[in-house]
């Protein structure tokens, strides 16, 4: 071998060394739920005994997951975010401690009892010296870490995966500082899935350039806009962001990496039945992660229905993880999914109608603007995936046809996929 050669070979192991992102994990967008967006950082337990940031809200969410049929959908992570440990860490071994009072059994036990259940507990972590709430974080000062550290705890209490926010750190550090977290995760001798904070905080700062690449080299999620909230509007300025930056996105997006435009808020208070099948439609045609930040434990049959429908859910777990792409500006969809019929993909197809005032009216585009590889003689079978007409198969249209669907204003849709008829 020539020196020069070495000398890349060597780079490349270095280089494979500190991104240390385990590609054993994620091949489909992860699933199972969050309690940032419900829950926050409530730590009242006296007057929310049900609402607070304790033991019990995880392992209740844990329960309903594995009674409910969630668990058999795909459902399996219960992921904690901030506000978990004491406000300073153990003085003499310098390792993180869950709050005494809010889990006194400590987070092995609350490990093992999700693992009973066959689901994987997460941790909340941040890349500061502090985490967004003030708790004690993964970054010292001076130049110290606790990245192995804590990535070892973790590791020993059976952490499954870990979600490293971005707060109190200047930003154009984090092309450092995730990589080491994400390497230390790696040697702790246990998979851990890796979700970053990393370019949602890069993205406010308009002199830094993100490195989507190294991103996705490192971490198995990361998100990249806004905090998600229990509204409509929040949504569709997600689902704009999305769109607008496809191209961008589409080349970092799919098995083992995903984009996570951030939690599930069906089930919540602030939206719509309508507004509620959107957002799952939406989020199972990007492949994202679906983390549902609600209560398990009490929520409509009607939002169940949303959460548990397999064709939709289908669609997320396509194992090619392809990302939608926005037709037009008109808020039509579409996304390439198995099956692959003599050489042909089939579509999943959205058409989202966010008009504020009005009846319900017809959406319509040709088959051939929604799927331009379309070849004239193919025909499509369509499938409803809410059901919307009370059947599943709604006919066949060939390329020149238009796909014509009576779709809801106020933030509905309507979801259907193109199968090539064999």
């Amino acid at each position: 071998m020539t020196h020069l050669k070495l000398l890349i070979c060597i780079a490349a192991v270095l280089t494979m060394s500190c991104m240390a992102r385990d590609d054993s994990q994620a091949l489909t967008a992860p699933m199972g739920w969050l309690s940032w967006t419900r829950y926050a950082c409530e730590t009242d337990c006296k007057r929310y005994p049900k609402g607070c940031i304790d033991e019990h809200l995880y392992r209740a969410q844990a329960d309903a997951m594995a009674a409910d049929g969630y668990r058999e959908l795909g459902y399996n992570y219960i992921n904690i975010d901030d506000c978990w440990s004491e406000m300073e860490r153990d003085a003499q071994t310098h390792r993180l401690v869950a709050n005494k009072q809010r889990f006194p059994s400590g987070m092995k036990a609350l490990a093992d009892y999700v693992h009973s259940k066959g689901l994987k507990l997460g941790i909340y972590g941040d890349v500061g010296p502090k985490t967004c709430a003030g708790y004690p974080a993964q970054n010292g000062v001076n130049g110290s870490n606790y990245f192995a550290l804590d990535a070892k705890t973790f590791a020993e209490w059976g952490i499954d995966s870990f979600k490293f926010d971005g707060c109190n750190e200047d930003a154009h550090h984090f092309d450092d500082l995730f990589p080491k977290m994400g390497k230390a995760l790696n040697e702790s001798g246990r998979h851990i899935l890796y979700i970053c904070e990393w370019p949602y905080y890069q993205f406010q700062h308009k002199d830094i350039k993100i490195n989507y690449q190294a991103i996705a080299d490192t971490c198995h999620v990361f998100r990249n806009y806004n905090d998600i909230w229990q509204n409509w509007p929040s949504i569709e300025n997600i689902i704009n962001f999305y769109g607008d930056n496809y191209d961008l996105f589409d080349k970092h997006h799919g098995p083992g990496h995903f984009f996570d435009p951030d939690m599930v808020v069906v089930g919540d208070y602030g939206m719509s039945h309508e507004q509620s099948r959107t957002q799952f439609a939406l989020w199972a045609m990007f492949s994202a992660p679906l983390f549902l930040s609600n209560d398990l434990r009490d929520i409509s049959p009607e939002d169940k229905k949303i959460l548990q429908n397999k064709a939709i859910i289908a669609v997320n777990q396509d194992k090619n993880a392809f990302m939608a792409k926005r037709a037009n500006w008109d808020q039509a969809w579409a996304k390439r999914v198995e099956p692959k019929v003599n050489g042909q993909w089939s579509y999943a197809i959205l058409y989202i109608d966010t008009n504020g005032i009005g009846e319900k009216h017809y959406r319509s585009h040709k088959v051939s603007e929604l799927i331009p590889e379309a070849k004239p003689g193919t025909e499509y079978v369509v499938h409803d995936l809410y059901l919307d007409e009370g059947k599943e198969i709604l006919g066949t249209l060939k390329a020149a046809d238009n796909l014509e669907l009576l779709v809801k204003t106020g933030g509905s849709c309507r979801m259907v996929k193109l199968v090539p008829k064999k």
